[in-house]
């Protein structure tokens, strides 16, 4: 679920839809007044009507949602992954497997979790990002973040070295 974040979103359709296929992805857009991305293609695309309220009664409200949207789609497919727009998985290019054959392979029962990056800017050093170029080709620095690193019981998150985002 997103909401007035087109720089990410976009980025995640491309990297998403490379792994999975854009027919297996599912967007729902939070607000009847929020454009379908450019480069939706195939992608499962929803809107939801905003409902402006409490933070804290929202971020409920979201995710029960998104929890009774995963249950559905565990009937038809063997794994959910719940990613924000701005949250990339992959796998440690050393390796030598794509996002799928890795969720493929390793035991999920009932739950996986890997390293959360929170990649940032050093001032100074790193330039404004330039939308035409991969994000982290822009970026150096990140900080270990247990906010991040969040385990589920629909989601395969583990090691992130990657350029492709």
């Amino acid at each position: 679920m997103v909401r007035n974040d087109d720089f990410f979103l976009t980025r995640w359709i491309d990297y998403y839809s490379k792994h999975l296929g854009e027919e297996h992805l599912y967007i729902f857009l939070d607000g009847e007044d929020q454009p379908i991305p450019k480069n939706a293609g195939k992608v499962n695309v929803k809107h939801r009507k905003r409902v402006v309220e409490h933070v804290v009664r929202a971020e409920k409200r979201r995710l029960e949602f998104l929890s009774e949207v995963a249950g559905y789609l565990l009937q038809h497919y063997d794994l959910v992954i719940g990613a924000d727009a701005d949250e990339f998985l992959a796998v440690a290019p050393r390796c030598g497997k794509s996002l799928v054959e890795y969720l493929s392979e390793i035991k999920i029962a009932p739950s996986v979790s890997g390293l959360g990056l929170d990649v940032g800017q050093k001032l100074g050093e790193e330039a404004k990002l330039d939308d035409a170029l991969p994000f982290l080709v822009q970026r150096r620095y990140a900080l270990v973040s247990s906010r991040y690193t969040k385990p589920s019981n629909t989601l395969g998150v583990f090691p992130i070295i990657t350029t492709d985002f």
